[in-house]
């Protein structure tokens, strides 16, 4: 049997390999709400992963809306799903001429 920790890592690779972001929401849906049930660990491993990674904010996303997590992990994900991506703006978001 896996550990959340190989589970994870086995979620990290599939979501390195999908196309679209339609194939990121998808595999979020499936895979994300059981392991973040089962683990509060795992819960702030993706956390931290989706504050600088576009890919895991979708998958997390579509897990937070569509699979009816319980209010206390929905409270946490929405304190970073409602945070601005470090990308979006500031110095390194401009092009350098």
């Amino acid at each position: 049997m896996k550990t959340d920790d190989e589970r994870l890592k086995d979620f990290l690779i599939d979501l390195r390999n999908v196309r679209t972001q339609q194939e990121e929401a998808s595999l979020g849906n499936r895979e994300l709400p059981a392991l973040i049930r089962r683990s509060p660990a795992a819960l702030e491993a993706i956390l931290k992963l989706a504050r600088r990674d576009n890919r895991m904010r979708r998958a997390l996303s579509a897990a937070r809306y569509y699979t009816g997590l319980s209010e206390d992990f929905c409270a946490k994900i929405d304190a970073v799903l409602h945070s601005p991506f470090p990308g979006a703006s500031g110095p390194r978001s401009r092009r350098r001429r």
